[in-house]
């Protein structure tokens, strides 16, 4: 095993073998996060297998075959009987026992409104007591935009996760994609930054997701295509894809390249494992 980092924290393993995808604000980036890291891992070899906990379709159109969706458990079943959370969510946990025992890599992408949900089922099935059993190497990655309700969603889902499974490690994604984490001083927006969300970063490490030339991935979300799918693409796909002239074709690849590149710096001690030190 090599020491690997993610954010700030140091680990043992060559990758995580379980990643959570999670926040309980919707809008933050969790797909993209997660089709981001399966790519960045299937760079080095890895096809992780997906566990989408949500009703879109977007995960298992980009990975067909390796998707398996859980039916988002409904509030009034659990309130009926609270232990229909521990059935709405036997298909999680079968996946997560299947990853263990092969030592395969798992994503779990979980929606907004089921965050709360799976922090109860964690905590109702004792499941840090199976992925220690296991030695799992597992990491939660809550995802965050720069606005003052995905940051304060960040903050808590780290608490939360912090409590129901203190064995996992955490790491806060802030999702630089579309905009930078830089405020107007003293602006509500500054203070949630200065006083929460800056401190969970430095407490339990964070990544920072590069941003991206402005439209440049959009024309391909929209047609359905995965990073990998972009940066293998012959310039003429890549006008069939978008509508584009060849020259604006190819700058869109290129700046698809670019943020590839440096989100796998990024992502370094998620997707390649390679040592480094905690700062």
């Amino acid at each position: 095993m090599r020491k690997r980092s993610v954010g700030s924290k140091v680990v043992q393993s060559s990758w995580p073998q379980l990643i959570f995808i999670g926040s309980d604000k919707g809008g933050v980036g969790k797909s993209f996060v997660g089709s981001l890291i399966a790519d960045l891992l299937e760079v080095g070899g890895v096809r992780a297998r997906i566990v989408q906990i949500d009703e879109q379709d977007r995960l298992p159109a980009l990975y067909p075959g390796r998707v398996t969706t859980v039916a988002p458990a409904r509030l009034d079943d659990l309130r009926r009987d609270p232990g229909a959370i521990v059935a709405a969510f036997d298909p999680l946990y079968a996946a997560i026992e299947q990853a263990t025992a092969e030592r395969a890599t798992l994503i779990v992408d979980i929606g907004g409104p089921q965050q709360t949900l799976i922090e109860e089922y964690c905590a109702l099935v004792d499941l840090d007591a199976d992925l220690v059993d296991a030695k799992a190497d597992t990491v939660w990655m809550v995802p965050s935009t720069a606005e003052p309700e995905a940051m304060r969603g960040a903050v808590r889902t780290v608490d939360a996760i912090g409590r129901v499974l203190p064995s996992v490690s955490r790491s806060i994604v802030l999702n630089g994609r579309d905009g930078p984490f830089r405020f107007y001083p003293n602006s509500p927006a500054d203070r949630i930054w200065s006083d929460r969300l800056d401190p969970a970063c430095a407490a339990v490490g964070a990544i920072k997701v590069p941003a991206i030339a402005p439209g440049s991935w959009l024309p391909f979300e929209a047609a359905g295509k995965r990073f990998l799918d972009v940066v293998a693409a012959d310039i003429p796909e890549i006008q069939a894809w978008t509508g584009r002239s060849r020259p604006a074709a190819k700058v869109l690849r290129g700046d698809v390249a670019a943020f590839l590149a440096e989100a796998d710096d990024a992502f370094q001690g998620v997707t390649r494992g390679r040592p480094e030190v905690g700062q």
